[in-house]
């Protein structure tokens, strides 16, 4: 059975041009290996297979996996949130806000599987095996909200996977206009996204890229963006694992 459709309010910023062009050149550093990998990640055979299905049931499959993902991520963000130190307590405004904007998005997504007939009932997302590499890019994030390194949960979580995500819902919200299964789910993402992938850069300061710090904060960022691609990769069967060097050029993959 439907339930009533899921309100959505909307917590983010329009930022302007003039915004992303300042935060992108302060911090050329990591902005572009992120972008670079990033763009790599768009011509990878998930794409190629968003591109050619016809109706919604067909992204059955990476719909259910999607919603693991998307149910998972606010927790990940409300455990940065509560192990925040009070050294850090001016993030918190931060982190709320990123938590709030995404707690109700898996919802929404069941609401359309539900509409366009992927579940029988809610109940059948109980069934579903989360894929290894789905697990991978969630523990990511897990590990970094643990680890409470600021400048790495902003490069690797909102600048590297938020950039990805960006991208994904860029392709994916068109397509299922096209397909005549549009939602607010996907189309919300695409504001979203930008706004965390954009807004991240404001609370890091830029570093020297080849200095240790440099180094090990674009590898972090370049390892979500690798496991993020070998996550949508896995939706469809296919092990590909991308491996980038720290300029984000794609150097070789692996089978995950």
């Amino acid at each position: 059975m439907l339930d009533a459709a899921v309100p959505h309010y909307s917590p983010y910023t329009k930022i302007d041009a003039a915004k992303i062009s300042l935060l992108r050149g302060r911090h050329a550093w990591i902005v572009e290996p992120i972008y670079r990998a990033s763009d790599v990640v768009l011509k990878m055979p998930f794409f190629d297979w968003l591109a050619n299905i016809k109706t919604a049931q067909e992204f059955k499959p990476a719909a259910v996996q999607l919603y693991y993902h998307s149910a998972t991520f606010p927790k990940v963000m409300g455990l940065m949130l509560g192990h925040t130190s009070m050294a850090e307590n001016w993030m918190m405004p931060f982190y709320a806000k990123h938590a709030y904007g995404e707690a109700d998005h898996h919802e929404m997504l069941m609401q359309w599987m539900l509409r366009h007939r992927l579940l029988g009932s809610r109940e059948e997302i109980n069934e579903v095996i989360a894929t290894l590499e789905t697990n991978a890019c969630i523990n990511y994030a897990y590990q970094m909200a643990i680890e409470q390194d600021r400048d790495k949960w902003l490069v690797g979580l909102n600048s590297g996977i938020e950039r990805c995500s960006n991208d994904f819902f860029k392709m994916v919200s068109p397509k299922m206009h096209a397909i005549q299964a549009g939602d607010t789910y996907f189309d919300v993402h695409v504001e979203a996204d930008e706004h965390h992938s954009i807004m991240g850069l404001d609370y890091i300061e830029p570093f020297d890229q080849s200095s240790f710090r440099g180094r090990q904060l674009i590898s972090k960022a370049l390892e979500g963006i690798s496991l993020w691609a070998a996550m949508l990769n896995s939706w469809i069967g296919v092990d590909y694992l991308p491996k980038f060097d720290l300029d984000g050029t794609l150097i070789g993959y692996q089978r995950s």
